[in-house]
């Protein structure tokens, strides 16, 4: 015990503001003590209701059992007392209608004798020969009797045959349940060989018994015979769960088993009613223990707070918060100090903004003229070559192509510019390399729709472009694919090629932005991703994944803008 409240001392130091730890300790003192009572309280009723639940369902289970052994014993009696009749009296009753006045008169006497045997809670007592005659009630239907199931059924038995069921062989039909018992008369008793003994008797107190008791308790009863057959079963067996509880008794005549079935949350309900109120009293005592913990903890803690939220909104990048200062006591002093401080902070912000944007204004178009050079030599080369080939008319428009791949270059007016007008510099690059290497190679653009009109640096793509045409491929022999895509308001460029790849040894110097000992070139893809990074920062740039002798795959990666959200920007 003095472990737990240990610990829960601990956490509540270890909390994090005034107010949290305030709010904590109202809510231990409150819910603990409640929480015990709950707890106790349920388990010690559980077991209160499991017992007294437990005994009446027994007792009533035992109550149902009587009756119905008590019935069954009844039929064996009739059953004793008919046999007896027939071996004092001596009297022979054939399987046809009598043909004689003294077979008349015995026939009649036996009939009146079982007659008499019938009571309030006995329904029928018949005899029916092997041929279908009923001697006995009349109400018994014999056409009917012999299409029944229950009879069919009771002929596989040479012993005696009990069921519980509803007939459907009187005159008067009924949907009442009753107890049949069928004795096979194996000796003659005067009767012809094969007869059998039928005993209907009512089933209303087993009935009566089991309504009172499922209506009590809401549980279902069933009754089944040795072989596990449902023999009388008031509610069907949907709904039932394994962790229903289970009594059962075995009935000592015929062997029948009476179960009870009570639901899992019946059995538990008076218990999970002492537990909602615990439950109730518990939450009740948690809110209040809140509320007051709020009501004086706001007052001394919301000064501080609002101060914290001001000192956390900028360091996420809020220059212009402040925060109110209204008393003149230590939280104001600070409140103060923190305004003075966010304000000379914003403006060395400013100052750095400033210097940091001519820094990048000259070191992107010291990065055009590094790469402009390069750029022009390839071309003019390329065109030389072509023309000593043959004086053909394609070398005009390889021309024309040049022109304005050379005029996107030497344009220092704009850093960044629409995808849409870096897209079509591109295209007349690729459209020079077509009239270089006659359409040796094959170049597949893919460009999500809505996104010509986001920026990006100007003269990015013609470098990876050129430098798969001269690192990548032989003699311009490849495949290219550019795919431009937007995915959670970032846009991604991927190059592929399956051009010859960059070593291992290489790929190191390349990672790390280094020239590749040995190797002409190696500025293009330094100074892309060096332009991306002093546009968007360093999360932005490109990547480069290789495997030689397979291809390359270039990833660029730069945040969604627009010249509008440019021009609010700055």
């Amino acid at each position: 015990m003095k472990s737990v409240f240990e610990r829960m001392i601990s956490r509540i130091r270890k909390a994090g503001t005034v107010r949290t730890k305030l709010m904590l300790a109202f809510f231990i003192v409150a819910t603990l003590p409640v929480g015990a009572l709950a707890y106790f309280s349920f388990h010690q009723s559980s077991k209160v209701v499991t017992s007294q639940f437990g005994s009446y369902v027994i007792y009533a289970v035992d109550q149902l059992k009587l009756h119905v052994d008590g019935n069954l014993k009844q039929m064996d009696v009739m059953t004793g007392n008919i046999l007896s009749y027939l071996i004092a009296s001596s009297i022979i009753v054939g399987d046809e209608v009598p043909a004689t006045y003294e077979q008349y008169v015995e026939e009649r006497d036996f009939q009146n004798y079982i007659t008499s045997l019938e009571s309030t809670n006995l329904v029928k007592v018949a005899v029916i020969t092997p041929s279908g005659r009923v001697i006995g009630n009349n109400q018994i239907n014999a056409d009917s009797l012999a299409a029944s199931a229950f009879w069919s059924d009771s002929s596989k038995y040479n012993n005696r045959h009990v069921m519980i069921h509803i007939p459907d062989y009187y005159a008067s039909p009924g949907s009442e349940y009753i107890i049949s018992s069928v004795v096979p008369l194996n000796r003659s008793f005067g009767l012809p060989e094969g007869s059998r003994l039928l005993i209907d008797m009512k089933a209303d107190t087993v009935l009566g018994l089991i309504n009172s008791f499922e209506k009590d308790t809401k549980a279902r009863l069933r009754i089944t015979d040795a072989s596990g057959t449902v023999l009388l079963q008031t509610a069907s067996d949907e709904g039932i769960r394994e962790d229903d509880k289970v009594w059962s008794r075995v009935l000592d005549t015929e062997g029948w088993v009476v179960e009870a079935r009570v639901p899992y949350n019946t059995f538990y309900e008076s218990s999970s009613v002492i537990l909602r109120y615990s439950a109730f009293i518990c939450t009740l005592a948690i809110l209040l223990g809140v509320l007051m913990a709020s009501f004086y903890s706001i007052r001394f803690t919301m000064p501080i707070r609002k101060l914290a939220h001001s000192m956390r909104r900028f360091g996420e990048g809020d220059l212009l918060i402040r925060t109110p200062v209204k008393s003149s006591d230590e939280l104001g002093f600070l409140s103060e100090s923190f305004n003075k401080m966010t304000g000379q902070i914003v403006e060395l912000v400013h100052e750095i903004s400033r210097t940091e944007k001519l820094k990048s204004d000259a070191e992107l178009k010291s990065l055009h003229y590094q790469i402009n050079p390069h750029l022009l030599f390839n071309t003019l080369n390329s065109i030389q070559w072509k023309a000593k080939l043959a004086n053909r008319p394609d070398i005009q428009k390889m021309l024309q192509h040049l022109i304005v791949v050379l005029d996107g270059s030497l344009n220092f007016q704009q850093t960044v510019l629409p995808l849409r007008k870096e897209l079509e510099i591109a295209k007349h690059f690729i459209e020079i390399q077509r009239y270089r290497f006659e359409d040796g190679f094959t170049f597949q653009l893919e460009v999500q729709p809505g996104l010509e009109d986001n920026l990006i640096p100007r003269m990015v793509l013609q470098p990876l472009l050129e430098n798969i045409f001269f690192h990548g491929f032989q003699d311009g022999q490849g495949y290219i694919r550019m795919r431009i895509f937007e995915e959670k308001n970032l846009l991604y460029m991927i190059l592929e090629d399956d051009g010859a790849g960059v070593t291992p040894e290489h790929m190191k110097y390349i990672g790390s932005g280094q020239k590749v000992p040995g190797k002409r070139g190696g500025l293009g893809l330094r100074n892309v991703d060096e332009r991306f990074k002093l546009h968007y920062g360093d999360a932005y740039g490109l990547t480069i994944a290789s495997i030689r002798n397979q291809g390359t795959k270039v990833t660029l990666t730069w945040p969604k803008t627009t010249e509008t959200d440019s021009l609010l920007k700055y």
